[in-house]
């Protein structure tokens, strides 16, 4: 019997053809390949999808990936060619490759890799989640979320919903700090950044949203060793969840499970 913890490239190969994936998509990447057990490749594992995910996707398909560093939350400094990514492996891997463009958000940036990285990338706005935001702009283009050994819950807009609902548990907060560009120009600038209330109960939870996206077959979902590699179109998934969120705005918190 073939042990569901172990998977090949083959394997992936299979998964990303089951869910639709293709030549020209564009796609926003969150991982944490751990979830998917071994794999069985003389390769690093973040080498193999990145390699994998651009070969589906090929020359015309763009890729994203969140490389979230908090920095002016921090030491008020953010290098975008040097300041590492503070949510996983495979962000850091993504940041090394070539041709990589990376937003000058000092709080929330994202990488990409394609045709439609630098107009989406490129920063006009100096906020994370507010107006102008690059949430927003993602609305613009036909873009898919994929979730590899993640759950439905993660929900990169979810916040950007938060702002456009004014939820009551979080409020507009603005950060000074520098920022090092692309050229090794230092500037200082002014960041919005909303931040929740001190209650733990105003924590991001989006497995309810999740639930309801997933139930309504808004996210597709493919087995891969021991976990799941989901799918979903990002305007859809918006669409969707602004208008239940527009109903109860405590859905994006752990306020819904007393609310």
């Amino acid at each position: 019997m073939k042990n569901s913890y172990i998977y090949t490239e083959n394997d992936i190969v299979k998964s990303f053809a089951k869910i639709n994936l293709r030549k020209g998509d564009n796609l926003i990447v969150t991982t944490s390949l751990g979830m998917l057990g071994l794999i069985n490749s003389k390769s690093d594992i973040n080498e193999v999808f990145f390699r994998m995910l651009k070969k589906c996707i090929g020359e015309n398909g763009t890729l994203f990936v969140p490389t979230y560093t908090y920095s002016f939350g921090k030491n008020k400094l953010f290098d975008v060619k040097k300041t590492k990514s503070s949510i996983g492996d495979f962000g850091n891997f993504f940041l090394n490759q070539k041709n990589i463009i990376r937003s000058e958000d000092p709080m929330m940036s994202i990488a990409g890799v394609g045709p439609e990285a630098k107009k989406i990338l490129k920063i006009k706005k100096n906020t994370s989640y507010g107006k102008g935001c690059v949430f927003e702009k993602m609305l613009k283009i036909d873009l898919k979320i994929l979730n590899i050994g993640l759950g439905p819950n993660w929900i990169p807009f979810i916040h950007y919903l938060d702002y456009l609902n004014k939820v009551p548990f979080r409020y507009d907060k603005y950060f000074e700090g520098q920022i090092i560009d692309i050229n090794n120009k230092r500037k200082k600038i002014r960041w919005h950044y909303p931040v929740r209330n001190s209650d733990a109960r105003s924590r991001a939870n989006g497995h309810v949203l999740g639930r309801l996206a997933e139930n309504k077959k808004i996210f597709m979902s493919v087995k891969l060793g021991r976990g799941r590699i989901l799918v979903a179109k990002y305007k859809k998934l918006f669409n969707f969840l602004e208008k239940v969120t527009s109903k109860n705005k405590y859905l994006t918190s752990y306020y819904v499970s007393t609310y």
